[in-house]
């Protein structure tokens, strides 16, 4: 029996749930699943029992839940948690059960997550890091194996831990490769993903009123669910300003089983990441879903896609309008060869797909 423990993602997250969990019920693990968050779906299915606390339940409330709860079982063997602040819920496992094996998912890279979005000064910023670095470190003696989503750019935070790099690769299932669709239109423009600050949605719209002046039919759909409400109205007045009203269309949060059909039906994907130590170290997940729905991509030049690609993508520099501007526009005239798209759809074939990392997933649970 497998245990996945979630206190912050919705339950089908898509790493979670549509990855890493139906990769192990196909492997024929039995799997618990714990999740606190505001969604009331049940997941429960075939070998998996699914149970959510609301997202109003105290954090440590709900680790002393699932810790009640698994104490009166004895067929436990691996304990999988996807949060730093499941650590303490980790250490009261393995004192009890101390032959239970324990891994550590680290999503993001937290150490760039906190000097991206901290408003406080430098100094203090940073030694607010080092305790947080310090409270973690207390609980991995307690962890077993440490999974990170993302090669390390630039430092290894678990360097000389026992880690393992699993990537968040599309499946290979979702793979299209009718790349003369004629359903899509070739001004169609598409961003998916967090609507933030960071992620340079403000560049983006700035950069559709020069687009519009070269291709005057082009339309942007933003597909995501804003960080903040302050963002979301900076963007609907930012919109309303460069009167992109009936060009940019804002779709909210898709479910993940519903996005490629919205994805395939757009031409020019778009990624503008504005430089940050977040985006300097995290690997963005959309890029991989664009690649193997056949769009033109544009994404600005960070190390994260820069690890994985060359010269298949339009790049574009980070916090600049004008190149973002440009590189669609380049996207759109480049459409009748089909060279980008090609290259991008068999390196997911045969490298960026999940059915390879999933063996690298599964390889923890088979070799205990």
């Amino acid at each position: 029996m497998v245990v996945i423990v979630s206190c912050h993602h919705f339950p089908d997250d898509e790493r979670i749930y549509h990855k890493q969990i139906k990769s192990l019920l196909d492997a024929d693990f039995s799997v618990l699943y714990f999740t606190r968050s505001s969604s009331s779906v049940n997941l429960s299915d075939r070998a998996l029992i699914h149970q959510n606390l609301s997202i109003n339940t105290d954090l440590n409330t709900f680790i002393k839940g699932v810790f009640d709860f698994l104490r009166l079982r004895s067929d436990i063997k691996y304990v999988q948690i996807h949060e730093t602040d499941l650590l303490p819920l980790l250490k009261k496992i393995k004192e009890f059960f101390p032959g239970i094996y324990s891994v550590y998912d680290v999503h993001e890279n937290m150490e760039a997550l906190y000097r991206t979005f901290s408003n406080r000064i430098k100094p203090i910023k940073e030694i607010l890091i080092k305790v947080r670095n310090f409270n973690e470190n207390r609980y991995l003696k307690y962890v077993d194996q440490i999974i990170i989503a993302n090669p390390p750019m630039y430092n290894d935070p678990y360097e000389n831990k026992p880690t393992r790099i699993v990537e968040n690769f599309p499946k290979i299932g979702y793979l299209d490769t009718s790349i003369n669709n004629k359903d899509r239109k070739k001004d169609s423009i598409i961003y998916h993903g967090h609507l933030a600050s960071e992620r340079g949605i403000k560049d983006l719209i700035n950069a559709m009123k020069y687009v519009k002046s070269s291709i005057p039919s082009a339309s942007l759909s933003l597909v995501g669910t804003f960080r903040t409400k302050e963002f979301e109205n900076e963007i609907n007045d930012l919109i309303k300003e460069l009167a992109l009203n009936s060009s940019i269309h804002v779709l909210g949060q898709v479910p993940h089983s519903e996005i490629w059909e919205i994805i395939k039906s757009h031409s020019i994907g778009v990624i503008p990441f504005r430089r940050t130590p977040l985006t300097e170290e995290n690997t963005p997940t959309k890029l991989f879903e664009m690649m193997i729905c056949g769009l033109e991509i544009v994404i600005t030049k960070l190390p994260p896609a820069q690890y994985f690609l060359e010269d298949s993508v339009h790049w574009c520099e980070p916090n600049n309008i004008q190149s973002i501007a440009s590189s669609i526009i380049d996207a759109y005239n480049t459409q009748d060869d089909l060279t980008n798209i090609q290259k991008n759809q068999d390196l997911i074939e045969k490298k960026y797909n999940w059915e390879i990392r999933q063996d690298n997933y599964l390889a923890i649970f088979r070799a205990q």
